[in-house]
Formats: structure tokens, sequence, C-alpha cells
């Protein structure tokens, strides 16, 4: 996502901000389409915290202790605590108790020495995406009481500049944490940019297989296409992932990868005897070349991620498994290309506006997985590669939020 690249964050972050307010005027006037009763708007709505922050805070973040070798342990972070005085803020700097923290494969791969998304310094605060609440603001912007999202950290007090935060305010029918999920650049958007708008969507009766599709954005991925006609092949890990794909998604076949009697290759001839037209790619490894090995002619491959090799010693050290079946690519006349949502940013508007309409008509539905506490920080990054979720992986710091809210 780049989002360690402050040149690019901070104008991405303007941007969205202009767009989601714009739009948040919108889904007030649908409410009824979203079947709410509020009529208050989320501008000023759920204003919590007193006006007047304490004069000292206790923040705790969990901060880089080594770079990790092969999958991340509790090891490779330290969790400090450290006095932070919201009167000493910066011009232009807005102190966020952060209630919500998203919990996204790219944070992985910021923990190396090198990494495309930027690399974590040993000692620093480790990159998360988050939702909070405004506590104190030198900002004319953002003022305390006001909810805003962007990166925040893994902490439970983030100083940051008001270039890196977006308003985020409760829309009607949807949960605060949507920000995250649904609308999430790392969720929802970076599905709909990869499902539409790299190599064309999928057409109506096109066979389309995706990898991870129990994950945040494979699901979001797997409905997208499902949508719009397609017949979805989901790929994911253990019966519980492929109980949700099929009953709770409706996906019209599922591909399990740990199941002892067939491989992938195996499951995926059955599925699709005549072949793939789609492939939504979030796994890279050995998953991208079993379906390059069967793909139909003019198919089309979307690279999003390559988690299968995210928790590794290899990822940014020029060691990543490749695929060795992309011959079939030139045999085929197929096409495999790959994307990073701030590549489509002059997009964002659609974007925006075409998930809230399917999630208005129930046509989109990410499911949570919250761990709770701050603690739970680098538990839930293991989880986050050792297939223990389904849906968006949150970290909730508020104990006033529900669970799964």
């Amino acid at each position: 996502l780049g989002w360690s690249s402050q040149q690019h964050s901070t104008a991405h972050m303007q941007w969205f901000s202009l767009v989601y307010l714009s739009l948040c005027s919108i889904a007030c006037a649908a409410q009824p389409l979203l079947k709410t009763r509020s009529a208050v708007h989320p501008r000023i709505a759920d204003r919590r915290w007193p006006l007047a922050p304490p004069s000292l805070l206790t923040n705790s973040r969990w901060v880089l202790a080594r770079h990790p070798d092969g999958a991340v342990k509790a090891s490779d972070f330290l969790l400090v605590k450290e006095v932070v005085d919201p009167s000493a803020l910066a011009d232009g700097q807005v102190l966020v108790r952060v209630e919500t923290l998203s919990i996204d494969a790219f944070i992985r791969t910021t923990l190396d020495e090198r990494a495309y998304h930027g690399a974590t310094p040993i000692g620093s605060t480790i990159t998360a995406l988050g939702l909070g609440v405004v506590v104190a603001s030198t900002s004319c912007i953002f003022k305390p009481g006001d909810k805003v999202a962007g990166v925040l950290g893994a902490q439970t007090y983030a100083s940051v500049p008001t270039a890196l935060l977006t308003p985020a305010p409760q829309l009607p029918g949807m949960p605060a944490n949507a920000v995250l999920a649904e609308l999430g650049f790392t969720t929802g958007l970076t599905a709909w940019v990869g499902m539409h708008a790299v190599l064309g969507p999928p057409k109506r009766g096109e066979v389309v297989v995706v990898s991870a599709a129990a994950g945040a954005v494979g699901c979001c991925a797997a409905q997208m296409a499902m949508n719009r006609g397609a017949r979805v092949i989901g790929i994911a890990g253990g019966a519980r992932k492929v109980q949700f794909l099929t009953q709770e998604l409706g996906l019209q076949g599922t591909v399990d990868y740990k199941d002892p009697a067939k491989s992938v290759g195996e499951q995926l001839d059955e599925l699709c005897p005549d072949g793939i037209d789609f492939f939504f790619d979030n796994v890279g490894g050995a998953t991208l070349d079993a379906v390059l090995a069967r793909l139909r002619p003019g198919a089309r491959v979307i690279v999003c991620g390559a988690v299968s090799q995210y928790d590794t010693a290899k990822l940014n050290h020029g060691q990543v498994e490749g695929p060795s079946n992309y011959l079939a690519l030139a045999e085929r006349g197929a096409t495999m290309s790959g994307f990073n949502v701030m590549q489509k940013m002059h997009l964002l508007p659609w974007m925006i506006i075409r998930v809230l309409v399917s999630v208005a008509a129930g046509r989109l539905h990410v499911p949570r997985h919250t761990e709770r506490g701050i603690e739970r920080v680098p538990a839930a990054l293991a989880l986050l590669f050792n297939g223990g979720h389904v849906g968006k992986l949150l970290v909730e710091l508020d104990d006033s939020l529900p669970a799964g809210a």
C-alpha cells in the first residue's frame, strides 16, 4: 500500500478525506434504503470524549525488537509504555485514542530490513492502520471528539499529522469499523480494484477462482465476482473456512488446500474441468502454479498478494518462490497483472460508491474476527498467517465497543 511513503500517503489521505466526507451526505440521504432509524448526522454523532483531555496519558505501543527470521514470534516485538502530554502537540498534529487496529498482511512485509511498503526500524512503532477518536488537536480540521482513521500504529495513543488522517463518521446502517473493512483501503477497496479495474471484471458465466477466499480481501473479491454472475471457486484451508465459503457466502465450490487426500490441483480439476477464466490471487507460490496450469485461453490472472511468501525470510531478499508454470500464459494467450490500490486513486469516488451500494443491497459483507487488548497485537499478526481467522482481523482497544462491531 505504500503507507510508509509519506509523500504519497499525505496526498492520498487528503483526497480520501474529501471524497469520503462528500459521500457521507449521500449515505445519510439513503437512510431508508439502509433501514436505519438514526437521524443524527455522522459528523456530530458519538462525541463520547470530553473536549479537555487529561493532562497526562499513558501510551502502550509495540515496537520492533528485531527483524523476524521467518514466521513472526512474540520475541520479535517489545511492548513499551510512555507518558504522553496532550498539551505538547506540534502544530498541525492530532492526538488520537486508538480504538481499533486493522491487522493486515502488509504489516509483515514492513518488518524486514528492506521492504516495498517501507521498513520499520528497530525500536520503532509497528505500522498499522486504525480507527480512533481525537482527544487533543492543534489542527483546524479535527477537534476533540472527532472519529478518524489512518496510519495510527500499534499503540493506544497516536500523535500524527493531520495529513495522515481521514474523517471516519459512522455511516447509517454500517458498523463504525467499516472504514477498515468494507471501505478499507486494505480490504474492500483493494478487492474492488483487483476485481474490476486491472484486467476488466469477470463476465457472467466465467469460472473465477479466488485464493485465500476466507480472508478479508478474498471474501470481498469472491462476493464481487458472484455479484457479476460468475461461477466462483474459493481456495481456503480447513473445514471451518470451507463451510463459511459454501454456506455463508454461497460459493459454487471450494478447494481445501489442507485436504490430506487431494492436492489443490486435483480439486481444481474436479471443480473446473474445462479450465479457469479469471484468477484473483492472494497467495502466490504453489497455489499460483496450480492455477496457471489450468488456465483457459485468454484467461486473466490478478496478482493482489502472495501471503504464502510474506511470513518467510525470503520475501525482501530476492528469494520469493515464483511460478514455474508461467509459460502457460504464453501458451494460452493469458494475461497476468499485479496492482497496488494506490495506483487507482483516480477511481476512488467510484470505488466507494460501488462498495456502499453493494453493502446497502446486502450483496457484500465482511465478517470480523476480533481480538481484544493492545497485548494481543503480536498474536493477532501470527493468527493472520496460521489460518486461525475468517474475514477481517481486528484488534479492539476500546472495551466499550461490542465484539464484531
